[in-house]
């Protein structure tokens, strides 16, 4: 398979740009109300603010937006707040990941741990490393929550935006989970870490999320779930693979196998358009 770039991928065509200027100004309001209650308040949410402005390719909105679009809705302007706000969480998720892999680098910034250490290092405060790791502790929290807060207030019909809200607490569950098991190097199943790990709140969490607030039927959620697996695997895969932690003996070729599997599921009942989409994204999944 051809490498594929985000910015060639019409299913992608749009969504950074009205992602990011959601949250660029949803963060600046919350920002401004941490300052109405103390102007020096406000690092934790700036860091949140530096990280979104440091870049993604925004899958996860991406595969929310498609699967609202899958299940039949249209256009409107709530399922933004609600891509949105996975988008938040996956922030929160990097945040806490490199306190505790110790990375010192996020999309060509320093992390907010590093940064954080850094800065009090300056002050001369005793025990910079705590100083650090606390504040982006703090930061990533404040990301989660946010979460919730973008996405409360997508406000959809009460039933739909409930079920989206079950979801995408699951969503939550299942990456702390995953993260827990991967740090206490738990005898589970490797598959099972990588689902909990990157599949379950990369692609089929979003999807899911996004076909509840369309209020979508049982047989789109089982569609959606028959392409997200194998191609939810496949992105951990190739994390794993990039970041040399990926099973003895797996290569991209089995990566790309996964993502031929999701690819050939794709059809009714899903909308016609968002076939189409979900196939371009499942091809960069396999480019990345």
């Amino acid at each position: 398979m051809a490498p594929t770039s985000a910015a060639a991928v019409p299913a992608l065509d749009g969504v950074a740009t009205r992602v990011d200027e959601l949250l660029v100004g949803f963060l600046a309001e919350r920002r401004a109300e941490a300052t109405a209650i103390e102007p020096r308040s406000t690092e934790p949410i700036e860091e949140i603010e530096r990280l979104v402005r440091a870049g993604g390719k925004r899958i996860r909105p991406a595969f929310c937006v498609w699967g609202y679009r899958a299940a039949g809705g249209s256009d409107v302007p709530a399922i933004w707040d609600a891509a949105a706000a996975l988008e938040l969480l996956h922030t929160m998720a990097l945040i806490h990941d490199d306190v505790m892999d110790d990375d010192v680098e996020r999309r060509g910034e320093p992390t907010v741990h590093a940064r954080q250490t850094a800065a009090a290092t300056r002050r001369r405060q005793a025990r910079p490393e705590l100083v650090g790791t606390g504040i982006a502790i703090l930061a990533g929290d404040l990301a989660a929550a946010f979460a919730d807060q973008l996405f409360a207030r997508a406000g959809f019909p009460a039933e739909q935006q409930a079920a989206a809200a079950t979801r995408f607490q699951v969503v939550r569950l299942e990456l702390a989970l995953g993260a827990y098991l991967d740090l206490s190097a738990a005898e589970v199943a490797a598959d099972t870490i990588a689902y909990l790990k990157g599949g379950a709140y990369t692609v089929e969490g979003p999807l899911l999320v996004g076909a509840a607030l369309a209020g979508g039927s049982p047989l789109v959620d089982d569609a959606l779930r028959r392409y997200a697996r194998p191609l939810g695997a496949a992105f951990q895969l190739l994390d794993d693979l990039a970041d040399g932690d990926a099973p003895t003996g797996a290569t991209r070729e089995d990566a790309a196998a996964l993502v031929a599997r999701a690819r050939a599921t794709l059809g009714e009942p899903l909308a016609p358009e968002a076939v189409v989409a979900l196939d371009q994204l499942a091809a960069l999944v396999g480019s990345l």
